[in-house]
Protein backbone atom coordinates (compact mmCIF):
# COMPACT_ATOMS: atom_id res chain seq x y z
CA UNK A 1 0.00 0.00 0.00
CA UNK A 2 3.04 2.35 0.22
CA UNK A 3 6.65 2.39 0.15
CA UNK A 4 7.88 -1.36 1.46
CA UNK A 5 10.72 -0.63 4.04
CA UNK A 6 12.43 -3.96 5.02
CA UNK A 7 11.95 -7.74 3.63
CA UNK A 8 13.56 -10.85 4.50
CA UNK A 9 13.47 -14.64 3.88
CA UNK A 10 12.50 -16.41 7.04
CA UNK A 11 15.15 -19.00 7.73
CA UNK A 12 12.41 -21.94 8.35
CA UNK A 13 9.96 -21.58 6.28
CA UNK A 14 8.77 -20.85 2.69
CA UNK A 15 7.56 -17.46 3.33
CA UNK A 16 8.74 -14.05 3.14
CA UNK A 17 8.07 -10.82 5.93
CA UNK A 18 7.82 -7.73 4.69
CA UNK A 19 7.16 -4.15 6.49
CA UNK A 20 6.23 -0.90 5.04
CA UNK A 21 5.56 2.87 5.75
CA UNK A 22 1.62 2.03 5.62
CA UNK A 23 1.86 0.52 8.98
CA UNK A 24 1.87 -3.19 8.35
CA UNK A 25 3.92 -5.93 8.74
CA UNK A 26 2.98 -8.95 6.09
CA UNK A 27 3.64 -12.73 5.66
CA UNK A 28 3.55 -13.69 2.13
CA UNK A 29 3.85 -17.21 1.11
CA UNK A 30 7.31 -17.64 -0.93
CA UNK A 31 6.18 -20.66 -3.28
CA UNK A 32 2.19 -19.31 -4.11
CA UNK A 33 3.49 -15.42 -4.10
CA UNK A 34 0.33 -14.56 -2.23
CA UNK A 35 0.07 -12.49 1.23
CA UNK A 36 -1.10 -14.59 4.25
CA UNK A 37 -1.23 -12.68 6.81
CA UNK A 38 -1.12 -8.83 7.78
CA UNK A 39 -0.27 -7.07 11.17
CA UNK A 40 -0.64 -3.58 11.46
CA UNK A 41 0.33 -0.82 13.92
CA UNK A 42 -2.08 2.23 13.86
CA UNK A 43 0.08 5.51 14.69
CA UNK A 44 3.71 3.83 13.68
CA UNK A 45 5.48 3.47 10.14
CA UNK A 46 7.63 0.35 10.08
CA UNK A 47 10.91 0.89 9.05
CA UNK A 48 13.45 -2.58 9.80
CA UNK A 49 12.65 -6.24 10.56
CA UNK A 50 15.19 -8.85 12.52
CA UNK A 51 14.74 -12.73 13.10
CA UNK A 52 16.78 -14.04 15.57
CA UNK A 53 18.98 -16.93 14.61
CA UNK A 54 18.19 -19.94 16.82
CA UNK A 55 14.51 -18.69 18.37
CA UNK A 56 11.21 -18.01 16.88
CA UNK A 57 11.41 -14.36 17.31
CA UNK A 58 11.47 -11.67 14.96
CA UNK A 59 11.69 -7.93 16.22
CA UNK A 60 10.24 -4.66 13.75
CA UNK A 61 11.56 -1.42 14.38
CA UNK A 62 8.99 1.61 13.72
CA UNK A 63 8.59 4.79 14.57
CA UNK A 64 8.32 5.11 18.62
CA UNK A 65 10.42 1.84 18.92
CA UNK A 66 10.10 -1.51 18.37
CA UNK A 67 8.17 -4.98 18.82
CA UNK A 68 9.36 -8.38 19.37
CA UNK A 69 6.69 -11.07 18.19
CA UNK A 70 6.34 -14.87 17.24
CA UNK A 71 4.80 -15.84 14.09
CA UNK A 72 3.20 -19.19 15.16
CA UNK A 73 2.16 -20.52 18.71
CA UNK A 74 4.82 -23.02 19.79
CA UNK A 75 2.91 -24.68 22.24
CA UNK A 76 -0.25 -27.09 20.72
CA UNK A 77 -3.47 -27.01 22.76
CA UNK A 78 -3.42 -29.35 25.54
CA UNK A 79 -5.01 -30.54 29.00
CA UNK A 80 -4.17 -33.17 31.28
CA UNK A 81 -6.72 -35.11 33.02
CA UNK A 82 -5.81 -38.34 35.33
CA UNK A 83 -2.80 -39.91 34.02
CA UNK A 84 -3.25 -39.00 30.09
CA UNK A 85 -2.61 -36.00 27.87
CA UNK A 86 -4.59 -34.79 25.25
CA UNK A 87 -2.77 -32.49 22.82
CA UNK A 88 -3.41 -31.24 19.26
CA UNK A 89 -0.58 -31.95 16.51
CA UNK A 90 -1.14 -31.10 13.15
CA UNK A 91 -4.59 -32.25 11.98
CA UNK A 92 -5.37 -34.30 15.11
CA UNK A 93 -6.12 -34.77 18.44
CA UNK A 94 -3.87 -36.88 20.44
CA UNK A 95 -3.76 -39.09 23.36
CA UNK A 96 -0.49 -39.60 25.90
CA UNK A 97 -1.05 -42.03 28.59
CA UNK A 98 2.13 -40.76 31.27
CA UNK A 99 1.92 -44.42 33.31
CA UNK A 100 2.72 -46.24 30.20
CA UNK A 101 4.29 -43.80 27.62
CA UNK A 102 1.64 -44.57 25.04
CA UNK A 103 1.16 -41.84 22.34
CA UNK A 104 -1.71 -42.43 19.56
CA UNK A 105 -3.28 -40.04 17.47
CA UNK A 106 -7.01 -40.23 18.42
CA UNK A 107 -9.07 -38.55 15.83
CA UNK A 108 -8.52 -36.08 13.24
CA UNK A 109 -10.06 -32.29 13.36
CA UNK A 110 -11.20 -30.03 10.20
CA UNK A 111 -8.90 -27.53 9.16
CA UNK A 112 -10.67 -24.44 8.05
CA UNK A 113 -9.42 -23.27 4.43
CA UNK A 114 -7.87 -20.09 5.90
CA UNK A 115 -4.39 -18.92 4.57
CA UNK A 116 -3.63 -17.92 8.27
CA UNK A 117 -0.29 -18.90 9.67
CA UNK A 118 -2.12 -19.56 13.27
CA UNK A 119 -4.50 -22.44 11.75
CA UNK A 120 -4.13 -24.85 15.01
CA UNK A 121 -6.32 -24.55 18.26
CA UNK A 122 -5.67 -22.13 20.62
CA UNK A 123 -7.45 -24.02 23.44
CA UNK A 124 -8.73 -27.79 24.20
CA UNK A 125 -11.34 -28.47 27.14
CA UNK A 126 -12.20 -31.83 28.42
CA UNK A 127 -15.13 -33.31 29.84
CA UNK A 128 -14.15 -36.85 31.30
CA UNK A 129 -18.16 -37.26 32.19
CA UNK A 130 -19.27 -36.95 28.92
CA UNK A 131 -15.34 -37.73 27.18
CA UNK A 132 -16.01 -34.57 24.93
CA UNK A 133 -13.66 -32.56 23.76
CA UNK A 134 -13.79 -28.47 22.97
CA UNK A 135 -11.48 -27.10 20.33
CA UNK A 136 -11.50 -23.37 20.12
CA UNK A 137 -9.80 -21.31 17.07
CA UNK A 138 -9.18 -17.52 16.17
CA UNK A 139 -9.88 -18.39 12.74
CA UNK A 140 -12.88 -16.89 11.12
CA UNK A 141 -13.06 -14.58 13.91
CA UNK A 142 -13.31 -17.48 16.23
CA UNK A 143 -14.26 -20.79 15.92
CA UNK A 144 -14.88 -24.13 17.63
CA UNK A 145 -15.01 -28.13 17.10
Amino acid sequence: MNNVSCVMFHAKQDIIVSNSEDKSIRIWDATKRTGIQTFRREHDRFWILAAHPEMNLLAAGHDSGMIVFKLERERPAFVVSGDSLYYTKDRFLCFYEFSTQRDVQVLPFRRPGSLSLNQSPKTLSYSPADNAFLLCSDVDGGSYE
